[in-house]
């Protein structure tokens, strides 16, 4: 085992007080990878509430959103050219800005009845989405505005902030048909956003001196893990049909937000 991975794990088990406590990390790190291959989103959405169980949630949101910069790159030949970067980079300008103002108010005191208020919201677009409505828009200003400012909060309240972006990519122009070329194009989209999303979320909470020792050996032990996870489901993706994928991001978001909400 190389040197820096043996300290990393010292530094963690330390941290953590139990080296069971960081493999149930790693399972759930390895598990949201999968998810991540799989569909382009919903890792954070596994991570979030399941790291909050155990972690702080300053500690919690820091290893979602580090371990998601950390492997933003990755399979980006097979998914790069189907971004519709003129669509992604508006609304990550907008989440990133969100994040700077509001990664101080969620990460400060007791967060319970802001998870719990989260949980609640995402169960009740996933019963919209199980529904049939979907946020039917042409991509102008008040929905970029609207859809970016709820991932920026989401994502300094515990790196979720994918929710919004699904409805804002899968109801925009070209994003009403259910085929697998369809499906593609949103996992690309989600891929890219998340990408710029969580690189620039990074380096704002290093600015705001959020990423500590203890953040940083747990994420140089995890990262690894999440990778692999992801690898394992981009493979999967190639023989899952589009309509498996769809029904994997519901129950996720279902999960996750009756996890926040019973928290």
């Amino acid at each position: 085992m190389p040197i820096t991975l043996c300290t990393a794990l010292m530094l963690s088990s330390f941290f953590f007080g139990s080296l069971t406590l960081l493999a149930w990390l790693a399972a759930v790190s390895l598990l949201a990878g999968v998810i991540k291959g799989v569909s382009g989103f919903g890792a954070a959405l596994i991570m979030a509430p399941l790291f909050g169980l155990w972690l702080t949630p300053s500690h919690a949101s820091a290893l979602v959103i580090l371990l998601h910069a950390a492997t933003a790159l990755q399979g980006w030949r097979n998914w790069s050219r189907l971004v519709r970067w003129k669509s992604v980079t508006p609304l990550a300008l907008v989440a990133l800005a969100c994040t700077m103002l509001t990664t101080r108010l969620f990460n400060d005191g007791d967060n319970t009845q802001v998870h719990r208020l989260m949980g609640a919201v995402v169960i009740l677009l996933t019963l919209l989405h199980v529904g049939g409505w979907r946020w039917r828009h042409q991509g102008g200003v008040a929905a970029t505005l609207s859809a970016g400012l709820a991932s920026g909060a989401m994502t300094a309240l515990g790196g979720m902030g994918g929710a919004p972006a699904v409805y804002y990519f899968s109801g925009g122009p070209g994003g009403k048909a259910e085929d697998h070329h369809v499906t593609a194009r949103l996992r690309a989209n989600l891929l890219g956003y998340f990408c710029l999303l969580f690189v620039g979320a990074s380096l704002i909470l290093g600015l705001q001196r959020h990423i500590n020792v203890a953040v940083l050996a747990s994420s140089a032990v995890l990262v690894p893990v999440f990778a692999a996870g992801v690898l394992i489901g981009e493979r999967l993706y190639r023989h899952l049909p589009a309509c498996w994928i769809n029904f994997t991001v519901t129950a996720l978001l279902l999960g996750s937000g009756l996890l926040s909400l019973l928290r």
